[in-house]
């Protein structure tokens, strides 16, 4: 959500051959509250500096005497620094004839000299509106194309750690039977998951080597892993694991709504989950207990009380599955 203080910090560049002009413009962005305003008269400086400040918006001259370059030619050379072509300039002029000349070549909108105060503001407030907005909603999808490849590799490595697990087990049951195990891998898997399957939900890629590197020390324990909660959660109704871990900052939800999913759901209600998590005052551990954590661990990680609060973890685990 764009706010006043994004737009009064915005970056403006002010391009014009007229010194008074670029004075006259700068005292009337600096009286409305604007923060950021740069100036040049050097046309061949502008693609220079535009591709080292990205600006939010350029006011740029159109009629520029004795400059390198005119304001078309200028308009011409940032369209090849703005790859998706959204030109953040508005363009000056006392000729209202170049107007339309002027959007054709990218601008996207006018001021006409001399200046009106009122106009000036309103204009330059619409278009930093505008040009926020543009890169905010860029930010997005950037940000949600990255989240569906995640989500897409995490799938992926689900797949793969599931076809490990039946790949194994009907390998172990044709050899004990001979027979397929096609009738009986789900229940089966799950009960062998359940006794012996550790599932850590972190996104944190230290944490979850340091994890790794500790579960590696016992054979006895199957490690799956998960980068965010709904992945974790889906991994843990697959899988069934013993016990499950899970970090209490996740990118997609909180470890405490990942906790109120898993208990709501029968497959998953009676797995013990153990908060991992670098909030360590009181109130935080009391928090994470009292919403139903089997224990609350704090990082950085403690080998020994990390393995001790696994093994009751894993021993209630299978006490469980005794009575079930």
């Amino acid at each position: 959500m764009i706010n006043a203080s994004d737009i009064l910090h915005a970056k403006i560049l002010i391009v014009d051959d007229q010194g008074i002009d670029i004075l006259s413009l700068g005292r009337m962005l600096v009286s409305a509250g604007y923060t950021s305003i740069t100036s040049t008269k050097d046309t061949h400086k502008i693609f220079e500096l535009h591709r080292e400040h990205h600006y939010d918006l350029i006011l740029l001259d159109l009629e520029m005497h004795g400059m390198s370059h005119s304001g078309f030619q200028v308009l011409e050379g940032l369209k090849k620094i703005e790859p998706d072509g959204y030109l953040p300039v508005i363009v000056m002029t006392a000729q209202p004839g170049n107007k339309l000349r002027a959007f054709q070549a990218g601008a996207r909108d006018f001021i006409s000299k001399p200046f009106d105060l009122s106009e000036v503001l309103a204009r330059v407030r619409n278009m930093l509106e505008a040009r926020l907005s543009h890169l905010e909603t860029k930010t997005r999808i950037s940000t949600l194309e990255q989240r569906v490849r995640e989500v897409e590799a995490d799938r992926d490595l689900l797949r793969r750690q599931y076809e490990e697990v039946k790949r194994r087990y009907d390998k172990s049951v044709s050899m004990e039977a001979g027979g397929s195990a096609a009738a009986l891998i789900q229940p089966q898997l799950h009960r062998e998951a359940r006794l012996r399957t550790l599932l850590y939900v972190e996104d944190n890629p230290a944490d979850l080597r340091m994890v790794e590197q500790l579960i590696a020390r016992h054979a006895d324990i199957r490690l799956l892993s998960a980068v965010n909660g709904n992945s974790g959660i889906e991994t843990a109704r697959i899988f069934r694991p013993a016990v499950i871990m899970m970090d209490i900052n996740l990118p997609d939800m909180s470890g405490f709504q990942a906790l109120e999913i898993l208990r709501s759901d029968h497959a998953t209600a009676h797995i013990p989950v153990i908060a991992f998590s670098a909030n360590t005052t009181p109130l935080n551990i009391e928090s994470g207990l009292e919403a139903g954590f089997f224990r609350y661990l704090t990082k950085p990680i403690e080998v020994d009380e990390f393995m001790d609060v696994l093994d009751v973890a894993m021993k209630f685990s299978r006490s469980r599955s005794a009575d079930q």
